[in-house]
């Protein structure tokens, strides 16, 4: 989907793109990209700060739309259940905006106000968060290429063990 995204955007380069919808307008947009500093005491002195991680990237973006944009009443309902569905696929998506471009999105949260003078209007805060999708896989080396294959190998039930006496100490068998 990412793929069809980033096509999308190139040919009909709109300025902002939220998945598949495109704003009619866009008040603010808050950029969120954090370093976090790792702090670990020591038995004396200061805490030592030897790592960091970088935390998913988050927007947060005002955007509006109007009935009058559609020519017909309806419009902005219509592009709120679309913001909702998006939200409701948990599938991530591309979000385009002023500044770059984002993958692997999801709305994290649709914040939307509606009073007498924004009726026929929708005026959203759409909060997104970028997921960080990791694959991972257990290798083990083959026992032909391990030095001592009995001692090396994966953890397996070994069963129960019988202790000998051998003068002051306990030997295991096996």
């Amino acid at each position: 989907m990412s793929l069809l995204d980033d096509a999308f955007a190139l040919i009909f380069s709109p300025t902002r793109l939220i998945g598949f919808i495109i704003p009619d307008v866009v008040v603010e947009e808050v950029h969120r990209d954090q370093l976090v500093i790792t702090d670990h005491p020591v038995e004396q002195g200061a805490a030592i700060s030897d790592h960091a991680f970088k935390m998913p990237s988050e927007i947060e973006m005002r955007c509006g739309w109007s009935n009058s944009t559609a020519g017909t009443t309806g419009y902005v309902q219509a592009v709120y259940q679309e913001l909702l569905a998006l939200q409701q696929m948990r599938q991530p998506f591309s979000v385009f905006t002023g500044k770059r471009s984002y993958s692997n999105m999801l709305i994290r949260s649709l914040e939307v106000v509606t009073d007498e003078h924004s009726e026929n209007a929708l005026l959203v805060t759409v909060g997104l968060r970028e997921i960080i999708i990791v694959s991972t896989t257990t290798t083990s080396a083959p026992k032909s290429q391990q030095s001592q294959a009995a001692r090396t190998t994966s953890i397996g039930n070994g069963g129960a063990k019988q202790y000998q006496t051998t003068g002051f100490t306990y030997a295991r068998d096996g």
